[in-house]
């Protein structure tokens, strides 16, 4: 595929600095395709992916701790909170090996959810709107006097924006950053700095003479 995105230089006729900087991104159109947006843009989606696990698994202890509360017995500790606990480390170690490694950017990992951190919340507004507006309009007026009721829902709401923030809004927020983060990645980071650099030694653009960025 080709980044050309107007004339530009061979990939190594600059330093990895110069395709890094802002000051590059700037003046570059945000669309504008780029070795270093792929590889940031590929990154931040694995990172989401796997953030999104942890999430999920988080979501699990929580909820298996309410409802050994809510009912007085330890059986949902577990079947949910163990599972949970087991499938947010799994997904740490591996949030933790795409974080510091160049990712295959020949696996397109699809996003269907939101990319950016205001997209997440747009989503989750309309969410929480419309399940709010649902109860509003099927609850008999006793639901709003009965205590045990009004818990119950307090804690229904509760446990889905925890599931919404950990499945929505933190990926979202992740891959929106992807870019930066990678920027921020390679200045604090030299073996990752050292990976791009080999990458940017023997990269070429195979149609074409485009350059390695920009960021």
């Amino acid at each position: 595929m080709s980044y050309q995105t107007g004339p530009a230089p061979l990939p190594n006729a600059h330093p990895l600095d110069y395709w890094l900087s802002t000051e590059l991104s700037t003046i570059s159109p945000i669309s504008a395709r780029s070795r270093l947006r792929e590889i940031a843009d590929a990154r931040g989606s694995y990172m989401g992916a796997w953030a999104a696990g942890i999430g999920m698994g988080a979501v699990l202890v929580l909820l298996g701790v309410l409802l050994a509360v809510r009912f007085d017995t330890l059986v949902p500790l577990p079947s949910l909170s163990l599972p949970g606990a087991a499938l947010s480390v799994l997904c740490c170690v591996f949030y933790g090996r795409v974080r510091d490694r160049l990712p295959n950017t020949d696996r397109v990992l699809i996003n269907r959810g939101p990319g950016s951190l205001r997209g997440a919340l747009s989503f989750v507004a309309f969410i929480l709107i419309t399940f709010l507006a649902l109860i509003a309009l099927t609850a008999k007026p006793a639901t709003w006097q009965d205590p045990a009721t009004l818990l119950m829902l307090g804690a229904v709401l509760a446990f889905l924006i925890c599931l919404l923030v950990g499945a929505i809004i933190v990926p979202a927020t992740i891959m929106g950053r992807s870019r930066e983060s990678l920027r921020n990645k390679a200045a604090n980071d030299p073996r990752f700095r050292s990976l791009l650099e080999q990458d940017l030694a023997i990269w070429r653009d195979p149609h074409g003479n485009a350059g390695y960025g920009p960021l």
